[in-house]
């Protein structure tokens, strides 16, 4: 049974696109459809956190607003950060789901027991998930990654 989801943003929870406003700030477009199923899965009792390569108010805001359990950011290796995790809440990896799009989130293979990669993920990262799923990523990724937990568990 999963018992963590740890998803990447860019590109997952948003199209991968970044938007600079005047300022130099930021922006990203997150999907509504995620944060409906995110609180889904939380209230299945599955924990829900961010490891990002990017550091972003958008995403924090974001995080916040929806409760995600841990976000950090500004990440170079995601599978430190996860064994980091694991260790100290005690979590075997085959109870942790990973979900990426590019190749920096490989590294998360080492660490995690699911590993899925959003539809328009790079060849890398598909060859190396357990699923590919049908969704890109900004497009509601996290309403097919609950309908697979149902089907999983």
């Amino acid at each position: 049974m999963i018992q963590w989801i740890i998803s990447d943003c860019d590109g997952v929870l948003t199209d991968g696109r970044l938007y600079y406003d005047q300022e130099g700030e930021v922006l990203k477009v997150f999907n509504v459809k995620d944060g409906t199923a995110i609180k889904a899965i939380k209230a299945l009792g599955i924990k829900f956190g961010v490891i990002s390569g990017r550091s972003s108010k958008a995403l924090q805001k974001r995080s916040d607003e929806l409760g995600f359990d841990f976000c950090y950011m500004g990440v170079v290796n995601k599978a430190a950060v996860i064994s980091e995790l694991r260790r100290e809440h005690q979590i075997p990896k085959n109870k942790i789901l990973f979900v990426g799009d590019d190749v920096n989130d490989c590294s998360a293979r080492e660490e995690c027991g699911l590993l899925f990669a959003v539809n328009d993920a790079t060849e890398e990262l598909k060859e190396i998930a357990d699923i590919t799923l049908r969704t890109k990523g900004g497009l509601g990724v996290f309403q097919e990654v609950l309908k697979k937990i149902h089907e999983h568990q």
